[in-house]
């Protein structure tokens, strides 16, 4: 027959081991606005570039930065542009900033110019692409781990849409979500967002002229399922009737 306190040892270690292994319990795969996202939240404004060896800047126009300039690029947040941007025309990612100088205004046609941060959802600054003619261009960014939620604030040339894929492990297309390309104006209520329970390790903005800013992106938590925390719960409680009761 087993002691107390062999018995509590071993809910103890179960618990333990459960606990180890953790287990995520969000809710089931689905769209989600700005405010499903919870407090371990990281963020990406897309400010703060400089010129350098890793950033480009386009020829001729100023507060006009190519991220990444022929590589990989990873922001403050850790999220990962993948490069290369060389020239903005065609088709390759750059960061519009209007913190200094003659930046030249972003025309998305009767969507409305971006003149100034007045016109940005967050900060001085967003991420953006342009592919000529009907032509699709795509922003592509990855995570360092497997995130929960990803979404970001889109606003685009009038008449296209904007569209958002996310990525599991192996590369394997977990969802696909689309909206159309609002006016600057209405830049933040346009939200594209998506959670997937299986952890999203790279996704991709797809349109032919547009802008995100505000990316929100949250890694999962891990928690103890409801019968591993009884477990746990109850080899406490037995571990501490079991010393009460030794000599």
């Amino acid at each position: 027959m087993w002691s107390r306190l062999q018995c509590a040892g071993l809910c103890l270690a179960v618990a333990a081991t459960a606990l180890a292994a953790g287990s995520v319990r969000p809710a089931a795969a689905a769209r989600i606005s700005p405010w499903g996202f919870g407090s371990s939240t990281s963020f990406e404004s897309f400010e703060g570039l400089t010129v350098g060896p890793d950033v480009g800047l386009q020829l001729g126009f100023e507060g006009v930065y190519l991220p990444g300039h022929g590589a990989d690029y990873t922001f403050a947040s850790g999220v990962t542009l993948t490069g290369p941007s060389i020239d903005v025309f065609p088709g390759d990612a750059f960061v519009h900033d209007f913190r200094s100088g003659q930046v030249p205004r972003n025309r998305w046609g009767t969507n409305g110019d971006v003149d100034g941060p007045e016109d940005v959802p967050f900060g001085d600054a967003y991420l953006a692409v342009f592919e000529a003619g009907s032509r699709e261009a795509a922003i592509e960014l990855r995570f360092a781990t497997p995130q929960l939620r990803v979404g970001a604030f889109v606003a685009g040339d009038a008449g296209t849409t904007i569209t958002l894929d996310v990525y599991g492990a192996g590369d394997v297309l977990l969802e696909s979500a689309t909206v159309a390309a609002v006016p600057v104006g209405l830049w933040g209520f346009s939200y594209l967002g998506i959670e997937r329970i299986e952890g999203i390790v790279r996704v991709v903005f797809r349109g032919n002229d547009f802008g995100l800013d505000g990316l929100a992106f949250e890694a999962p938590i891990l928690v103890p399922e409801p019968r591993t925390a009884l477990l746990l719960a109850l080899g406490l409680a037995a571990l501490a009737a079991a010393r009460a009761r030794r000599p």
